[in-house]
């Protein structure tokens, strides 16, 4: 008898020779072999999966001047612990982009002793400077000149003083917005406006259906805060003061001395394919106006914006907009901008508006200061008031963009559109504001 015979247990066999024990191994091999992997192999994938230095630990931004670096952080604290194998530079891009005063140079993952380093090279925007402002077209002409500046103090504000004169009258404007830079905490804006209007209603047809003046005096105050990246909630409160100047054709009865309450929520986020910088947002408001003198209203906007790209340069573009006030006096009626549409006169009135308009834009040239782009819409809108009862418009808008890209400033175009329904053209150009 084998030397092993009398202390073997359990797994054995007797040998065909007679007189000895054959130990089958097979068994004990596998599982010493499953906790070989268990214990060895695994914790080698575990660690690559779950390895932190893997992931990126801080940002590194290269090439403020002006902006305050905890401020140019703010918006980029999102990519913070996010896996550096799936980050998208586009979308890096478009976040720098989006801040309206940087613009990305370079971005690259650095491996170090901390872990991995997303570091930016940036270059900042023009933002300190003297605006001109051209709104002209077939309601007329109005021309401005403001102070701005979109990165006061550093911290990203945006502080704006001027005034505008032309076919509607005269309007002073000074306004402080102050942008959250630190997470936890509140963003908040500030307006005071003064103008002499003359306010001209119209119909569908351009034809005049009242004509008066007034002076109006604003002030408003609000807050906002940024719940996540994409969702923003806000507050606001205003007084306002309308009174009647001039009574030329069917004004209203009186003036108006108003305070109001405004909250509302939004989403809001955008991409960058390498030309355009797309948006998708939606938002949603509701004004109480408790009528101190005239008569107090309510009104809910809803806005929307759709912007995604096709290819490279080529985007589709989607916008609606829709307003409902009822039970106003004609002073606080509104134009058709606010329904993000171009089909009616700048001058047309209404109470309740819902528009939409959908089409494509391309991507045509760049250049040093900027790109160039044209785009195509179809737009309709269906609008209730007064002055025309209940309609139903509809026809094509188009026209080029032309993007700043070394000046923090708004773009600036032409546009043509046409209603089918009424038969009319409406152009535009536009430096420094869009509808």
């Amino acid at each position: 008898m084998s030397a092993f015979g009398p202390q073997v247990q359990g797994n054995y066999r007797n040998s065909p020779q007679k007189g000895r024990v054959q130990y089958n191994c097979s068994r004990p091999v596998f599982f010493a072999f499953a906790i070989f992997l268990v214990f060895c192999i695994y914790p080698l994938y575990s660690q690559d999966e779950n390895d932190p230095s893997g992931y990126i630990s801080s940002i590194d931004i290269i090439g403020l001047r002006r902006t305050k670096n905890h401020v140019a952080h703010y918006p980029l604290e999102k990519y913070i612990g996010r896996e550096a194998s799936s980050l998208d530079l586009n979308e890096v891009y478009a976040t720098v982009k989006d801040t309206g005063i940087l613009e990305l140079v370079s971005a690259e993952l650095i491996e170090t002793e901390e872990g991995i380093v997303l570091r930016l090279i940036v270059k900042e925007k023009w933002a300190l400077f003297p605006v001109p402002l051209v709104l002209a077209g077939s309601g007329g002409s109005n021309f401005g000149f403001f102070l701005v500046d979109r990165n006061a103090f550093g911290l990203m504000d945006q502080a704006v003083i001027g005034g505008m004169y032309g076919t509607g009258g005269i309007t002073a404007v000074a306004m402080y917005n102050h942008a959250p830079n630190q997470k936890g905490q509140p963003g908040w804006n500030s307006l005071f406006m003064y103008g002499r209007r003359e306010r001209e209603d119209q119909d569908k047809d351009e034809k005049t259906q009242r004509l008066y003046t007034t002076d109006q005096l604003r002030f408003s105050f609000g807050l906002y805060y940024p719940f996540t990246g994409h969702f923003t909630g806000s507050a606001a409160l205003s007084f306002s003061h309308i009174s009647l100047q001039k009574k030329d054709i069917n004004p209203p009865p009186d003036g108006a001395m108003l305070l109001g309450f405004t909250p509302g929520v939004s989403l809001r986020s955008s991409d960058w394919d390498g030309y355009l910088l797309s948006q998708q947002s939606l938002s949603l408001t509701y004004h109480y106006n408790f009528a101190i003198q005239g008569t107090s209203y309510h009104q809910m906007e809803l806005r929307a914006v759709y912007e995604k790209s096709i290819i490279p340069g080529f985007r589709l573009a989607v916008k609606g907009g829709a307003v409902w006030t009822p039970g106003s006096d004609p002073l606080n009626e509104g134009g058709p901008q606010r329904a993000q549409v171009d089909i009616l006169p700048r001058n047309f009135s209404a109470r309740h508006y819902a528009g939409f308009s959908a089409g494509l834009e391309k991507h045509l040239v760049k250049f040093q200061m900027g790109a160039l782009s044209v785009l195509g819409l179809w737009q309709c809108v269906y609008s209730d008031g007064p002055i025309s009862g209940n309609e139903f418009d509809y026809g094509p808008s188009g026209g080029l963009r032309f993007y700043l890209s070394q000046l923090a400033l708004p773009a600036m175009g032409a546009n043509v559109a046409y209603n089918l329904n009424s038969g009319l053209y409406q152009f535009s150009f536009y430096l420094g504001m869009d509808f």
